[in-house]
């Protein structure tokens, strides 16, 4: 969801007062909650995020939106949303985040298309980093696409959207061999509902990078749940097709996340970002 604000201005929450926050307007709409753009009594401008009447009811899904925010805010890092404050109004439960002024990931290339290679680099070192501090932090983000990452207006990016996290310790708030997740960068282990470690982020970190770099994700021809039997079966297209600005050695170094065996993969999302670095000579 971004946080770049609308005029949707006939939504029935702005201009009302959600505990100690004045909702001005609506910033996005996601499946599963709104985010709205509001002020603190204090004149503290934030992205405040509402979970929807249907699941407010949900016990599960109230646990995992509460797991969002005690997540989010034990982590401090420069290219993470930082969650300011808790609670609930009317018995909706709400987080007040980090406002920031941009643009999704995924609204980028939609409008830009294809990026340059140094752009593909620096935006996987902040994200990796990001994704650093999640699992230092004992998390598995395991929904890391152009969506879940915002982009602000000096081009810095923020991962966000932590619903679908998992704690190191085994605590998982969905059904046992249920498999969470967005399909396109979905790993393959993540498809089959096995343990999930930070690896299956460094896969959906390399199917961001992918789309980066060719404007669509790797299986992005294919519809439903024949992606997810690409990701577990089938090899990627070329990722440095089209592209004469990117060298083999980078476009290995890319693909080397998305090999279906975890173990295969890059260490950690830092050894990742810069091994692109290096192979492009950013």
């Amino acid at each position: 969801m971004t946080h770049q604000a609308r005029d949707w201005s006939s939504d029935k929450r702005v201009g009302t007062q959600v505990g100690s926050y004045l909702i001005e307007s609506l910033l996005g709409v996601g499946g599963m909650g709104t985010v709205y753009g509001a002020t603190s009594t204090d004149g503290t401008r934030v992205a405040l995020k509402l979970v929807k009447q249907q699941y407010a009811l949900d016990e599960q899904f109230r646990r995992r939106f509460a797991r969002e925010a005690r997540v989010a805010r034990s982590v401090r890092n420069p290219h993470v949303v930082a969650v300011l404050d808790t609670g609930e109004h009317e018995g909706i439960p709400y987080l007040a985040e980090q406002l920031i002024e941009g643009v999704t990931l995924e609204s980028k290339l939609k409008q830009e298309g294809r990026l340059d290679v140094a752009t593909v680099v620096r935006i996987c070192a902040e994200v990796g980093d990001g994704l650093r501090a999640l699992w230092e932090a004992g998390m598995v983000h395991r929904d890391i696409k152009p969506g879940n990452i915002l982009v602000d207006r000096a081009g810095k990016c923020y991962i966000t959207d932590f619903g679908l996290a998992k704690d190191t310790q085994g605590s998982v708030l969905t059904e046992p061999g249920q498999a969470i997740g967005s399909l396109d960068y979905m790993a393959p282990e993540q498809i089959r509902g096995e343990a999930v470690t930070a690896a299956a982020d460094v896969y959906s970190l390399g199917c961001v990078m992918f789309e980066c770099l060719q404007g669509r994700p790797p299986f992005a021809d294919r519809q439903g749940y024949r992606i997810l039997w690409a990701h577990l079966q089938e090899e990627p297209p070329d990722v440095g097709a089209g592209r004469n600005d990117a060298p083999p050695e980078f476009t290995r170094a890319l693909m080397a996340a998305l090999h279906k065996d975890p173990a295969k993969r890059p260490a950690s999302s830092v050894i990742y970002a810069a091994s692109l670095s290096d192979a492009a000579g950013v």
